[in-house]
């Protein structure tokens, strides 16, 4: 299945796509890194008002999914899922980014705290907006490909803007909806770069892609992204708290697959930062475990789908506990 984009959707596509074209490569001095995030590419996106989408009268979920869909296919990272998707559902005024979700241990490291403005922490009967001071934030060395940071020092709570327990659930719901963007951007980027090595690396006199193996294990590769993308796009366009558990849980249960199949193809490199096939796959690799994990996203999906358990019926805190 396919989605028909209308006319105002198409243009906001091109738009950020022909901004993408000069983010494509990573600067020598960082090519060998584990993550590079572009402010050149965040000020572009700015400054044209792709970050501002969710904002714009007009516009919805499906533009401002197919915005972090896109940028999520460069090899350089921005924070946008959040500013994009999940930032405007929960306050009519402007929340300053970048922004890092936080959820469960507040000292434990955090993805794009090293660059955020702001945190939008969920306790779990609250969502509260903090203001991050730089001061108080160390960089965390990682593998993943995000700027990853932590707190050097708890922050003070006792001035953080407080929205409610009314907050969580949206919260949850469109860091979903983004993590499956994300996801599905990155699958996208993963598997078109390794089929384009498959075309050019020769083993047996023969290149890979002429395997009829190499073509059954991509195809499926292929598929499972569009089936992410697919999901993402029909949870932000109806905005329904099911649709975007389903699409969360899709997109962590196939992270695996996608992973070891792009890295055995691209002969093992995208385990080390020998080209840029992990710029990709260890983005979602960090997002394989975010706003409750596979797991917590399943559950959620039963839960809202048919309802709490009866009798009998598994331990549902305990599973989201040992996720």
């Amino acid at each position: 299945m396919q989605f028909q984009l209308d006319e105002n959707q198409a243009a906001v596509l091109a738009g950020v796509q022909a901004i993408l074209q000069h983010h494509q490569d990573v600067p020598g001095a960082h090519r060998r890194g584990w993550s590079y995030y572009s402010m050149e590419l965040d000020e572009a996106l700015s400054r044209n008002g792709y970050l501002d989408i969710g904002r714009t009268e007009g516009m919805g979920g499906v533009e401002s999914a197919l915005v972090v869909l896109e940028a999520a296919k460069a090899p350089v990272s921005v924070e946008i899922g959040a500013s994009v998707l999940v930032a405007p559902h929960l306050s009519a005024t402007e929340i300053p980014r970048p922004i890092c979700l936080i959820s469960g241990d507040l000292m434990k490291a955090q993805r794009y705290l090293p660059v955020a403005r702001t945190a939008i922490i969920d306790t779990g009967d609250d969502v509260l907006v903090l203001p991050v001071d730089p001061a108080n934030v160390e960089a965390v060395e990682s593998i993943f490909a995000y700027p990853f940071g932590r707190f050097k020092t708890r922050p003070d709570l006792a001035g953080a803007q407080r929205l409610g327990k009314a907050a969580v659930a949206p919260l949850r719901q469109w860091a979903r909806v983004a993590l499956a963007c994300e996801v599905a951007g990155a699958m996208r980027a993963a598997i078109d770069f390794t089929v384009d090595y498959t075309k050019q690396r020769k083993m047996f006199g023969s290149t890979l892609a002429a395997y009829q193996a190499v073509h059954h294990r991509l195809a499926e590769c292929h598929l499972i992204a569009e089936g992410v993308r697919a999901l993402a796009l029909k949870a932000a366009w109806s905005g329904d708290e099911s649709e975007a558990a389903w699409a969360a849980t899709y997109a962590q249960m196939n992270i695996q697959k996608v992973l070891f199949d792009t890295h055995q193809f691209n002969g093992g490199m995208g385990v080390t930062n020998e080209h840029k096939l992990h710029f990709w796959t260890y983005r979602f690799r960090a997002l394989q475990a975010e706003v409750g994990g596979q797991s917590g996203a399943a559950l959620d999906t039963a839960d809202l789908r048919w309802g709490p358990p009866g009798a009998g019926a598994i331990d549902r805190a305990a599973v989201r506990g040992a996720a």
